[in-house]
């Protein structure tokens, strides 16, 4: 048996449990999971299925290029391991603030589109969104380097930004303040004026027609699984080591990768399959919000568990193994993603919005719980249903409407391979509300 499958089934065989498929749906048994590994390893290896779009050696110069400076902005004078001590130099492209998508001022928004426009043009982004693929979807999955890995992807993504206009950061989608909307599907997110259309192909919107690997970018918001809350987040941080919210030895409630499938699933179409989901600019802008949740994690770690959070890698073997090169990301080693150095000297979150100023149009201040939540956008008659005479939407309604319908068949058709373990469905999804009208 290839050593890949061998590890893969010993890090995936602790969460069978036939009684709680919450922890990896679809996984209930030690044959399910023997399986899912086999298809795994098939996949990395069977290159020919992606042969139209492998990363070339081009690719790889530019993707390499980028890693080299940012490797070398960080690498200490005295260093005798340039990757275990790293400087506190800033990135060649300067100190960046991240910002809540939707507290941009539309100049801000409207540039962030346009160099992503650019780079899609020019091949940059689909050169990076390639590396989230292949080996990565092992190495940087299912175990402590989720984190880091992430953590570095992200900053090489917001390095290409930056070398077209210095002025923009990537900014998070925190959906927690979707999350608490009357009916999350209808936020403000989906809209043209953010990131287009949540249902069936994208056509309108800053991402309109944009073309991927396996046909033109699709979604199907609200589908299945659920948005991130405050009570998870809150499960989370009442953890102190690592080792308690990720893969493998986190408990269910507090798994953050387990947690972060969520988002993944429900935005749907490419966002559901881990080799196709950073074709969805989405992607980038839902992992930076699990990297300002790692970080609230980690400063918490530091003044209240008295954690060293850049020393607090969990013990793990094979591909998670700290000192193990990052699949993708030359020059850097697993435990890389945990140094300090990134949001001491790289980057800041400012933080998510809060009553009673949510410091936003596109938000709005929930008096009664205390919480911002997003505005909904203008819907469609295709979207809900009509009632005495004028258009009223209901989270009932969802699933029935003829966008939600024709989106589900739509992406039905998506050959996205392995997807993201996921908690099950809420009850304002389209799967709940299908179950229970069965």
């Amino acid at each position: 048996m290839p050593s890949e499958i061998a590890d893969c089934i010993n890090r995936l065989t602790p969460f069978v449990n036939t009684t709680d498929q919450k922890r990896v749906p679809g996984l209930g048994t030690p044959e399910d999971v023997h399986l899912y590994c086999l298809k795994q390893f098939l996949w990395r290896s069977d290159m020919v299925r992606w042969g139209d779009y492998n990363i070339t050696k081009t690719d790889m110069d530019f993707v390499n290029g980028l890693l080299a400076s940012m490797v070398e902005q960080t690498e200490g004078k005295h260093s005798r391991n340039k990757r275990q001590s790293k400087g506190s130099k800033l990135p060649q492209t300067g100190f960046r603030i991240r910002k809540e998508y939707r507290r941009l001022s539309d100049t801000e928004r409207n540039a962030f589109h346009k160099v992503l426009n650019q780079m899609k043009k020019n091949g940059q982004y689909d050169k990076l969104a390639n590396l989230h693929r292949g080996a990565a979807t092992m190495s940087a999955h299912f175990g402590p380097n989720f984190l880091g890995w992430h953590r570095v992807y992200l900053a090489l993504m917001e390095e290409a930004i930056r070398k077209i206009d210095k002025k923009l950061s990537l900014p998070y989608w925190d959906s927690t303040l979707d999350f608490d909307m009357e009916n999350p599907a209808n936020t403000i997110m989906f809209s043209p004026e953010f990131l287009g259309d949540g249902y069936g192909v994208v056509t309108t919107g800053p991402f309109a027609n944009w073309a991927t690997p396996i046909g033109q970018l699709e979604r199907n918001i609200g589908g299945d699984s659920e948005l991130f809350s405050k009570e998870i987040i809150k499960s989370i941080m009442k953890r102190c080591k690592t080792s308690e919210i990720v893969a493998p030895t986190a408990d269910s409630d507090s798994d953050i990768e387990l947690y972060h499938g969520g988002p993944h699933v429900w935005v749907g179409g490419h966002m559901t399959g881990l080799n196709t989901a950073a074709h969805d600019p989405v992607f980038f802008l839902h992992h930076a919000f699990v990297d300002y949740i790692w970080e609230t994690f980690r400063t918490r770690q530091s003044s209240v568990c008295k954690v060293n959070p850049e020393l607090d890698y969990p013990k793990a073997s094979g591909e998670h193994a700290s000192n193990r090169a990052m699949d993708g990301l030359s020059g850097f080693v697993n435990i890389d993603g945990y140094r300090n150095y990134w949001t001491k000297s790289w980057y800041k979150y400012e933080r998510s919005p809060t009553c009673p100023s949510c410091g936003s149009p596109y938000l709005k201040c929930d008096k009664a719980r205390g919480v911002c939540v997003s505005i909904e956008r203008k819907l469609t008659p295709e979207e809900g249903s009509q009632a005495g005479g004028s258009l009223e939407f209901f989270a009932k309604d969802t699933a029935q409407s003829p966008r939600a319908a024709s989106a589900r068949d739509q992406v039905k058709q998506l050959d996205v391979g392995p997807t993201f373990r996921a908690p099950p469905a809420e009850p304002r999804t389209q799967k709940a509300q299908l179950a229970r009208m069965r």
